[in-house]
């Protein structure tokens, strides 16, 4: 259905009533439907690279407060025990 058909037909095939502001009328179709480029999947190694990264900043993150945790609760066990 044209621009001009919307004019003609307040309510389209789906059952939408479109307004005419006098502006040119975009429907979601329209652009769902354009062409763009296949998409790009990344490969074996910039996913293993990726994982790498994240993991590694996720250590970075953690192990000093868990190494510190550790580290306090092993020194309270040899106060206890002496």
């Amino acid at each position: 259905m044209d621009a001009e058909d919307r004019k003609n037909h307040p309510a389209g095939e789906d059952g939408v009533e479109t307004v005419d502001t006098g502006d040119d009328v975009i429907e979601l179709v329209d652009i769902v439907n354009e062409e763009r480029p296949p998409a790009r999947t990344p490969d074996e190694d910039e996913i293993r690279r990726s994982v790498v990264e994240t993991a590694e900043r996720i250590a970075r993150d953690m192990f000093p407060s868990i190494a510190e945790r550790i580290i306090r609760e092993e020194i309270d066990k040899l106060k206890r025990d002496s």
